[in-house]
Order: C-alpha cells, then sequence, then structure tokens
C-alpha cells in the first residue's frame, strides 16, 4: 500500500508540472532561508558550551546604582574573585581577569623573532575554571609562577617552530621582561568567547598595576567555578552585599550569570549596555519560522485551489472502499515527497550561498553530515511537509463521495475564507517583514550619519609602547611636521565606549551620600583639536598657560549633572586634588548610541602613560604614502617593535556590526518572503483564471472590455493585500519602536516607511498577477464556451 501511494504520489506530481515547479520553488526557498537561519542560530547558541564543566562556570556581575549610570557592569574590583573563594564554600574556583577589550597586541620575542600577539592576564585558577586542552603543561600548574607565560599552538609555531619540548624556553615581553613557558593550550574554539594568543599571570599584572588590588577601581571580569549542586539564587543571595561588606560602597551589588549565557545574553561592556545577542537569536528564529509559514501556506492554497481536479479521484476511491485515513496518508505522502525533493534543492541553494552568508554574518559555518545535522534536516523537511500538506489533505478527503460524482460541489465559504485568511496572513508577515527593513536602513544611516560632536574621519590610532613611552612627546612633535599629518596628540581613551569612570569629583552643593559616574580621559595638547571637538564655553587646553596641570575640562552633561550655572573657574576636588575648570567641551558621543552621553572629564597628561593611544589627523588624500612616512618614524623611535595601527572611523563602526548585519540579512529574507509570497499568488492567479474561464467568455460576450476583466480578477487579490497591509502596520510599527529602545538616539518610525511598503506590495502584487489576468482577459470567449 504504500509503494503504491508513492507511486500515485510521484504521478500526481509529474502531471500537474506547474503546481510542482510552484512549490519545489517556493518550498526550497523557504527551507534554504530556514536551513541558514538554523546554522547561525545553532552556532550562535553553541558558545562556550565545550568546557567539562560548563554549567557550573559563572561570571560575576554588579548591579550599580551611580547617579547617571545606572544599571549592570561586567566589570568589578580584581578582588573579588579572591574574596569570594575564601568565604564561600560553594565555590571550587575563581579567577580574575582583565578585560581583553582593553589590551591590544603586545611584542613577544625570541631570538631576532618579533611578533605581535594578542595578551591576556588571568587568575591562578582560569585553566582550572575553563578547561582549554593543553598540548603541554597541566591546567593546573600552568600559572603558579608569575613569571610564567602559557601560549597557543599557533604562536609556538609562530614563535620557536614548534609546539614540542617548550616548557621552560623563555619569552621576551614587550623587550623588557623575560617571562617562561609553562605551557601550549590548543587553539581556541571558534565558539570560545574567550579569545587571546597567549597568558600571563594576573597576579604580576597586579604587582605593577596596584589599581586591580582595590576595591574602589573597577575593571577586571571575575569568574567563578561553583561545585556540583549548588543553589545559584541561595548563592547570589550570599555574595549581594560582599563589595559593601568590604569596602563600604553602598552602590554596588554582586551577582552571578551563567557564562554559558553570557555571551548571549551579558549585553554589557565596560559598563556599558551594548544589545543583547540573544535578541538577534530569536528574531531570526521567528523569521525563519515565519518564512516557512509562507512557503507552506503556498502549498496549502495552490492545493485547495486546484482540488477541483483531484475531486473525483477521491471519490471513486471513496466509492471502492478507501477510507479517510488512507486518503490523508496518500495526501501527507504526496507533501513530504515534494518537500524532500524540495530539501535537496535547498541543500543546493545553501551550498552555493554560504560563502557570501559567512560574510555577511561574519562567521565559518559549514554543512557537515553529522547525525545530528541531518536528523535536524530530514525533521525539518517531514515537519514542514505534514504541516504544509495537512490542510489539503484533511480538505480533499472529507468531501462526500456522491456529491462529488454527481459534480454538485461548490467551494464552501469556510474555505474560501481559510485560504483568503492564509493569503492575508503570508501578506502580513512579507509587508511586516518590509517595513522593519526600511527603519532598520534608517537606523543605521543615521548611525552613520550623525554628528558625533567630534571627528573620527581621518584619525589613526598607535598604541604607545616600548622607547616611545619615553620619547612620546618627541615623536608627537615630528609627526606633526610631516607632510600629509594635521595634527596628532595622545590619549588613555578609546573614544569608541567606556574605558575609565567612577565617583572621582567633588563640587560645592553637591548632594552628599549620592553617587556619582564621571567618564575619564586623560589626553595630551592638542587633544581637543585633533579631535575637532568643539567648546562650548572657555578653552581647551594650552601651553601658553603653565597652570593647565591643575585644571580640568568637562563635557555639557557633566555641568549639568553638577549643576553648576557659572562653571568656568570654579574649583573641583578630582581624587582630593583641587583643580580648576578652565572649559566646556560641547557633548560628544564617546560610546555606541545605545547609551546617551554620560558626564566626562578630561584631564591634562604628560606623555609616558602606558595605556596611551597616540592619535593623529591625516589628510584624506595619499593615505598610503602618509602611513608609510608615520611607519618609518615609528620604526626609527621604537625599534624592534613591529609597527600597527587602526583607523578610529573603523572602531567606531564596528560597534554595530550586530545591527549592520541585521539589516542586510533582513533585507535578504525580506526578499526572499516576497518571492515565496508572489510564487502563491501567480499560482493563485493561474487557477482564478482557470476556473472562472467560462464566465469570462460571457462577459466578454455580452460586451466586457479588457479592462473591465482585468479589474475583476485583479480586485479580489488587491483585497487581500490591502487587508494585509491593515493588519501589517500595527504590527510591525510595535515591532520597530520595541528593536528602536536599544538605543538612546534613534530615528522615528515614520509614515513614509508605511507607505513605500504598501506601496511596493501594491506594485509586485498587480505585477504578479498580471500576466495570468490579462491572459485571461484576452483569451477568445469561443474556446472557453465551445463545450456550452
Amino acid at each position: 500500500m504504500f509503494r503504491n501511494n508513492l507511486k500515485i504520489a510521484w504521478r500526481n506530481l509529474v502531471k500537474d508540472r506547474q503546481f510542482t515547479i510552484l512549490n519545489l520553488l517556493g518550498l526550497s526557498t523557504g527551507l534554504a532561508c530556514a536551513l541558514m537561519i538554523y546554522l547561525w542560530v545553532n552556532d550562535e547558541l553553541g558558545y562556550d558550551r565545550f568546557f567539562d564543566n560548563a554549567g557550573q562556570i559563572y561570571q560575576v556581575m554588579e548591579k550599580r546604582d551611580y547617579r547617571g549610570h545606572e544599571g549592570i557592569s561586567d566589570e568589578s574590583s580584581g578582588l573579588l574573585s579572591k574574596t569570594i573563594r575564601a568565604q564561600m564554600s560553594e565555590v571550587e574556583f575563581a579567577a580574575s581577569v582583565a578585560p581583553p577589550e582593553w589590551f591590544q597586541k603586545f611584542t613577544l620575542s625570541v631570538g631576532e623573532k618579533n611578533i605581535k600577539a594578542s595578551g591576556q592576564y588571568v587568575g591562578t585558577e582560569y585553566f582550572d575554571i575553563f578547561s582549554f586542552r593543553m598540548l603541554d603543561g597541566k591546567n593546573a600548574e600552568v600559572l603558579k609562577d608569575k613569571n610564567s607565560i602559557v601560549i597557543s599552538a599557533d604562536l609556538a609555531r609562530r614563535l620557536f617552530g614548534t609546539t614540542e619540548n617548550l616548557i621552560g624556553k623563555p619569552v621576551r615581553f614587550q623587550h623588557e621582561t623575560n617571562f617562561f613557558v609553562s605551557g601550549v593550550f590548543e587553539n581556541l574554539p571558534r565558539q570560545s568567547s574567550q579569545q587571546f594568543d597567549f597568558a600571563l599571570s594576573f597576579e604580576y599584572f597586579g604587582d605593577s598595576e596596584n589599581w586591580v588590588r582595590t576595591w574602589g577601581n573597577t575593571g577586571p571580569h571575575n569568574f567563578v567555578l561553583l561545585k556540583k549542586g549548588t543553589d545559584i539564587n541561595v548563592f547570589n543571595q550570599r555574595i549581594a552585599g560582599i563589595i559593601r561588606k568590604n569596602s563600604d560602597d553602598t552602590s554596588r551589588t554582586a551577582f552571578a550569570i551563567p557564562f554559558t549565557s553570557s555571551y548571549l545574553q551579558n549585553s554589557f561592556v565596560h559598563g556599558a549596555k551594548v544589545g543583547e545577542r540573544i535578541g538577534y537569536v530569536r528574531l531570526f528564529s521567528v523569521v525563519a519560522l515565519f518564512i516557512l509559514a509562507i512557503a507552506c501556506i503556498n502549498f496549502m492554497n495552490l492545493s485547495t485551489a486546484k482540488a477541483s481536479r483531484r475531486l473525483k479521484e477521491v471519490g471513486i476511491k471513496k466509492v471502492v472502499g478507501a477510507d479517510r485515513n488512507q486518503l490523508i496518508f496518500q495526501f501527507l505522502t504526496e507533501s513530504v515527497i515534494l518537500t524532500c525533493i524540495a530539501l535537496i534543492f535547498s541543500l543546493l541553494i545553501v551550498l552555493l550561498l554560504l560563502p557570501q552568508f559567512n560574510t555577511l554574518t561574519g562567521k565559518n559555518l559549514s554543512l557537515f553530515p553529522s547525525p545530528a545535522q541531518v536528523g535536524t534536516l530530514l525533521g525539518i523537511a517531514v515537519f514542514t511537509g505534514l504541516a504544509a500538506g495537512s490542510y489539503p489533505a484533511f480538505y480533499l478527503s472529507g468531501f462526500d463521495p456522491i456529491a462529488i460524482l454527481k459534480t454538485k460541489l461548490s467551494s464552501s465559504i469556510g474555505e474560501v475564507w481559510v485560504r483568503k485568511g492564509l493569503v492575508v496572513f503570508q501578506f502580513s508577515i512579507t509587508i511586516t517583514l518590509i517595513i522593519s527593513v526600511l527603519v532598520i536602513y534608517r537606523q543605521i544611516s543615521m548611525i552613520q550619519s550623525i554628528n558625533l560632536g567630534f571627528s573620527k574621519d581621518n584619525i589613526i590610532r598607535i598604541r604607545s609602547e616600548g622607547k616611545l613611552l619615553s620619547s612620546e612627546k618627541e615623536f608627537i612633535s615630528e609627526l606633526k611636521k610631516m607632510p600629509g599629518v594635521v595634527s596628532a596628540s595622545h590619549t588613555t581613551h578609546d573614544m569608541v565606549g567606556r574605558n575609565f569612570g567612577g565617583d572621582m569629583i567633588e563640587w560645592p552643593g553637591r548632594e552628599p551620600n549620592q553617587q556619582y559616574y564621571f567618564e575619564g580621559m586623560n589626553v595630551g595638547y592638542d587633544f581637543v583639536e585633533t579631535m575637532g571637538m568643539e567648546m562650548a564655553q572657555g578653552r581647551s587646553f594650552s601651553r601658553n598657560f603653565g597652570s593647565d596641570s591643575t585644571s580640568l575640562l568637562f563635557n555639557e552633561t557633566a555641568v549639568r549633572t553638577m549643576g553648576l550655572k557659572n562653571p568656568i573657574g570654579q574649583t573641583v576636588k578630582w581624587f582630593g586634588q583641587k583643580m580648576q575648570i578652565v572649559g566646556v567641551v560641547k557633548d560628544f558621543h564617546f560610546e555606541s548610541l545605545h547609551q546617551p552621553v554620560a558626564p566626562v572629564y578630561l584631564a591634562l597628561e604628560g606623555s609616558g602613560n602606558i595605556w596611551d593611544k597616540i592619535v593623529v589627523k591625516i589628510q584624506g588624500t595619499d593615505q598610503k604614502e602618509t602611513i608609510s612616512r608615520i611607519e618609518n618614524l615609528y620604526e626609527k623611535f621604537n625599534p624592534g617593535f613591529p609597527f600597527e595601527f587602526n583607523f578610529l572611523d573603523e572602531a567606531y563602526q564596528k560597534q554595530y556590526d550586530g545591527e549592520r548585519r541585521v539589516s542586510i540579512l533582513s533585507g535578504y529574507f525580506a526578499g526572499m518572503a516576497i518571492i515565496i509570497s508572489c510564487l502563491g499568488l501567480f499560482g493563485l492567479a493561474a487557477f482564478t483564471a482557470q476556473r472562472r474561464q467560462k464566465e469570462i467568455g460571457i462577459r466578454k460576450i455580452i460586451g466586457a472590455t479588457t479592462g473591465n476583466i482585468f479589474i475583476m480578477l485583479s480586485k479580489d487579490f488587491i483585497v487581500l493585500v490591502i487587508a494585509a497591509i491593515l493588519v501589517a502596520f500595527p504590527l510591525s510599527w510595535w515591532a520597530m519602536n520595541q528593536w528602536l529602545q536599544n538605543f538612546a538616539y534613534r530615528v522615528n518610525v515614520s509614515l513614509l516607511a508605511f507607505v513605500v511598503a504598501g506601496a511596493a506590495i501594491l506594485l509586485i502584487t498587480l505585477m504578479t498577477i498580471s500576466y495570468q489576468v490579462i491572459k485571461a482577459a484576452v483569451a477568445s470567449p469561443a474556446g472557453s464556451l465551445r463545450t456550452e
């Protein structure tokens, strides 16, 4: 019986080629979209889940209640992990980690080799918590000595040409300190949110940077491995007051979140909200389901629309003894076969588009025939086949055989409304996607064109290190004389996020017992001019005033926060030191537009700070030649250190990689939804024209023009699309307003987006059905009425 059903199913698919081709195109396109989204979502959900004790690893966070900086931070004191380890019996291991974003690449040397590599300072028990596989050395021992360095297999090959017998070998760090290899770890998995080429001891870092051993300064990330069976809610209650207990700081509360969820749900970098990845995972999962739903609706509508061709088949089978379950099974078999064929085509589409999809998403996804993946693909195909074929199967198998054979059947009101409802649902999704693309595009355009309060274009940043630290002033002076260089200065700040901040400013009239957050920037002379900032009041730092070492600049938000009416000349305390306000800088966006502008102070700093970045404003022309001259000068001042630089505008754009990818991918998926919907509409138009062929012939004989026939056949489809527009508009308005809440600075969901989307979908609808409608309208009535 099953074999017989397969034969019948195959014959029906081959017999009605137009129906089969339309459904294959729709299903294969829908499946291809869903499969690519599945690969992306599966990759995102797989981050940090490969560790041996992944379920027991937690990241310690902070809730903060500063004025102007309320919320969550992923940074805390470098003392927190050790304190938790000592005071909480539930903790098996704990480690502090210097946040990777704070450190650029360092120079490592072996013999004459000087190599730049990304490094990290981690606590002694870091490799006990994170079970990265060691090729040489033991996880529990590699960082017991402060002078140890643990390197990746790739770095080992670059430095030594091998990964074997390296324990005890010296590596020169920044041409200053010798560290000795204590372990070689396997290259970190791509799905690890912890990425570095080598690790040094956090204890060594603390010896040179005492601020990480204080409760008042924050920055490090803290991780703990909890014992099995620990109740995280009880644990969080116990650690909530640990900062207050050890530092008398009542504005900060500690709590822990699962590390496996940190990559997707920890939306804070340097204590600033940057948006959750989990939101995009959910978004595209819904998009995948909707696109599959559109493809399934096509199948349902086309199947029920052509039901009249198969009514006699159903009637005869019922008369000769077939029950309804057998018929349902037959029709579901057809839909599953068609879906399995569509799956094969969709795999070919995915293989063809995957390189481009990887470029868009910044990933390296691939189709590996693993048992889990094969099972998932088959599951998706079978589910889609059953979902797409369910309504036609139950619909066709439910007819009365006597009515069928007497040809007394007509489309029921319920059937017509179901089909129309499915079309409305289908186009509502498509219109929502179109509006979403338009709004997202406008938001991204606003981000790229907004006045930041400083100029990010043609600014290159060079890390100050090595011998350059002691000759930074002379280096900047030589830079300014160089052709192609407009200006130069130095700063400890990245200008693309929060780097350093806290409650360190006191002023007359400040509310007692209230915490305030100020972002701090240590800068050199000419920094304001180099960055193209504007002064709202007063002046910037100048060599003409010898007292500027005891002067501060504030931004407008800081002045408003302090409530100072005439700030110029007033005295405040900065870390307890009296400082005079000499200028107010117009507000500028030093972090992403997800956040409002925070209060900022600028303090004049001499050269030689290890956090310094030299900022150079260059001309927009002949940049390669200018950068080449800068590189030659750098090598003269800092021999042995490979020259590296980056453009500030590229770093700025990187903050919005997620949003930009969403914009591009949404556009592609909206296009796919339009194509799939139009395929179904094209098929429905063909079947409608065929079903009303005799009516059209009669109308033409009694005087109806081609235009009359076109309007008559088009009207029903236009009404459905208008109904879909009415459903989609409020839905898309709500969805886009929710998405825009992630930005402190955002566009409005304008009426223009709705008008454009509505007009576009109406035009696309007319273009889709016009061929079939015009074909029916110009056909000779004699042919359609010959049998009457």
